[in-house]
């Protein structure tokens, strides 16, 4: 089984449990654009270490107190505020930008990356259905297709690797990307 397929079916799951993200930076650019990422930028200056609400603020005021009426998709899950999606689509498109600069194929830290970005993927997916964001349907779902990618990284793998397979390892040996970029 080729691993290549199985990682781009999972970050595009990824991206579609967006409930809960942890250490997010907001900074702009030389040219004044707007980023969104999982790290800062190699200089801080500019950055914007973002407060995210917690789940007991969603609809709530904006002191993240509760309070308000939460509103539920038909499958009976959480529904998201359109401030939450707004980050979570300016996240998406950071994690999808590559970082331009090249490194060497370095194995082991292309499989300790992306293996620890599927383990923060599986527990964002397990606080999102704990908190009502997706059903377990998705979260099995999810949580499959994770570990099995998980499984499939591994150092032997990247060391014989050849084609889409290899690019993806190239990709993550760069510790900025994420594997929705490598998988692109």
């Amino acid at each position: 089984m080729r691993l290549y397929p199985t990682l781009l079916s999972l970050a595009l799951l990824l991206c579609t449990s967006v409930g809960h993200t942890q250490g997010v930076y907001k900074w702009v650019d030389a040219e004044g654009k707007t980023h969104y990422g999982s790290q800062p930028p190699a200089t801080d200056k500019g950055t914007e270490a973002l407060k995210l609400r917690s789940n007991s603020g969603f609809g709530g005021d904006n002191n993240g107190k509760a309070g308000g009426t939460t509103e539920y998709n038909p499958d009976g899950t959480k529904k998201i505020p359109k401030d939450v999606q707004d980050l979570a689509k300016g996240m998406e498109k950071a994690l999808k930008t590559k970082d331009s600069k090249e490194v060497p194929l370095d194995c082991m830290s292309a499989v300790k990356n992306a293996q620890d970005q599927a383990d923060t993927a599986l527990e964002v997916s397990a606080k999102n259905l704990k908190d009502g964001y997706i059903t377990q349907a998705d979260y099995d779902n999810n949580a499959a297709n994770l570990r099995r990618a998980k499984s499939q990284t591994t150092l032997a793998h990247c060391q014989f690797s050849t084609g889409k397979d290899r690019s993806f390892y190239q990709c993550m040996s760069n510790g900025n990307n994420h594997f929705s970029a490598c998988t692109k």
